[in-house]
Parts: structure tokens; sequence; C-alpha cells
């Protein structure tokens, strides 16, 4: 498990002042790249469209309670293998002590010449390690700021 840590911003808000619906994958997303960054992978060359592509096949969010314009919010995130060509990645994000929303993505490793599945690249599978350890440990987390 990672921990990444972030303030609300107005831009993340509806009209209603609350977090708008589809951006709270977006700050999902931002946990993601910052637990990728934490263990070494090069987030300008993992995202460059090179041999291999990581692409979202599946998104999905529930939410328990609003977040609003200046809450400090922790996304913690756990990503778990799920075959030798993708895995999924469990988000709880939190609210102080309290767990305001959760979401899951899965992704799936393509050869982005022929669009056909390949394996994970050994970045991704040290990557799945630690955060699989991290969970694992009695600490529970690496965290990113």
């Amino acid at each position: 498990m990672f921990q990444y840590c972030r303030t609300i911003r107005f831009q993340d808000t509806d009209a209603a002042g609350v977090v708008y619906f589809a951006q709270i994958l977006s700050v999902c997303h931002e946990a993601y790249e910052a637990s990728l960054q934490q263990t070494g992978i090069d987030l300008q060359a993992f995202f460059s469209r090179g041999a291999i592509a990581v692409p979202i096949t599946h998104a999905e969010a529930d939410f328990h309670r609003p977040l609003m314009c200046g809450d400090v919010i922790t996304i913690r995130l756990t990503p778990q293998s799920t075959s030798p060509h993708s895995f999924n990645i469990q988000y709880e994000i939190c609210r102080g002590e309290r767990q305001v929303a959760s979401a899951a993505t899965h992704h799936v490793c393509i050869d982005t010449a022929t669009r056909q599945r390949c394996p994970l690249t050994s970045e991704l599978t040290q990557w799945l390690q630690v955060g699989t350890e991290a969970a694992e440990s009695p600490t529970g987390a690496g965290q990113l700021d």
C-alpha cells in the first residue's frame, strides 16, 4: 500500500461546491503516478508511448461523504497483480480517519505496435511487489507527498 496526501482544490469541485464525480479518478491517478515515481520509475519514459503501454480498461468510484474545497485527503492505494499482463489498484480516500470515497482501476499491459497483451515490465513487477509488501508490513504504507 502507498499513501498520497493532497488538498482538494476549487478546480476539483462542481457548481454545488463538492468534488466533481469524475475528478476523484483524476486524483487517484495522481496517487498512482506518485507511487510509480517513489519506486524509481521514470514517469516521462513510462508515459511516453514507447513499445509498451498500460491503459486503464475499467474504472469505478463510490462516494460515502462529500469532499469540499480545502479538505485534506489521504489516498491509500494498493496494487495487486491479476495476471502476467494485468493488475488492479484499490484506492481508499480518507479525510482524517474517515473513509469518504473508494475507487478501483484495472490496467492491462499491451504492445503498442500490435495492441496485444504482453507481460508486465520488470519495473511494474517491482512496483507491484513493493506495494504488496508495504500492505503486508506492520506500518502498512509507503508515504507519498
